[in-house]
């Protein structure tokens, strides 16, 4: 590389699904979250904000810059629902009618 040639592409930090999905919950950005969840979010969300070119391979694993998840994980819309498993609902109790 020439001298006076600066490269102005930011380094990013690639990570495997693993790695990212540990390193979002011990920084705190999701109470929790496994290497499938984070898949199953790049599979099945419209927001995804990462193309096939985002992604590298290192050693057969597949790789995705972490800050471009972070990002994504702190502007994404959440979707409605029961949240974390508390178990089985508990059924109602209807009024007798006497």
């Amino acid at each position: 590389m020439p001298k006076g040639d600066q490269r102005k592409e930011e380094q990013r930090t690639m990570l495997t699904f693993t790695q990212a999905a540990e390193r979002l919950v011990a920084e705190e950005y999701v109470r929790s979250m496994g290497p499938e969840g984070l898949r199953k979010l790049a599979r099945t969300d419209p927001e995804w904000p990462l193309s096939e070119a985002d992604y590298g391979t290192v050693a057969g694993a597949r790789t995705l810059p972490y800050e471009l998840v972070v990002e994504y994980i702190q502007t994404r819309s959440k979707r409605v629902g029961r949240g974390p498993d508390r178990g089985p609902r508990k059924p109602r109790k209807r009024p007798t009618a006497e």
